[in-house]
């Protein structure tokens, strides 16, 4: 079986979001979903849309107000990108927030008989 193995360099500058970029052919997000998610990960990559954590994303973003935020909060929840928790915290899946740092990505495309 033969495999290509395609190398990404991650900028350390724009990492999350050049991650979450290369993941969106899986994630199907907006590219304001995308900023927000992206804005969220850089704000706490463990917890997402804290109260401190929106107000931020909004002045970051240059959004009017919090009520426009929570919008996209609503459709990363409905897409499966962000959950609740037992203690109500909303929280990442697991790909979107690697719990460790990465310097790049590798995608491996295998043929199938």
């Amino acid at each position: 079986m033969a495999k290509i193995s395609v190398p990404v360099q991650l900028s350390p500058d724009t990492q999350v979001r050049d991650y979450l970029t290369l993941l969106n052919g899986i994630l199907k997000l907006t590219a304001v979903e995308l900023d927000v998610l992206a804005a969220f990960v850089d704000y706490d990559p463990f917890i997402c849309a804290s109260k401190a954590a929106r107000k931020s994303v909004v002045e970051t973003l240059g959004m009017k107000n919090v009520a426009v935020l929570n919008n996209y909060v609503k459709a990363l929840k409905d897409k499966g990108i962000i959950y609740k928790d037992r203690y109500n915290n909303y929280k990442y899946i697991d790909v979107v927030s690697p719990k460790t740092k990465l310097d790049g990505i590798e995608f491996v495309f295998a043929e199938t008989e």
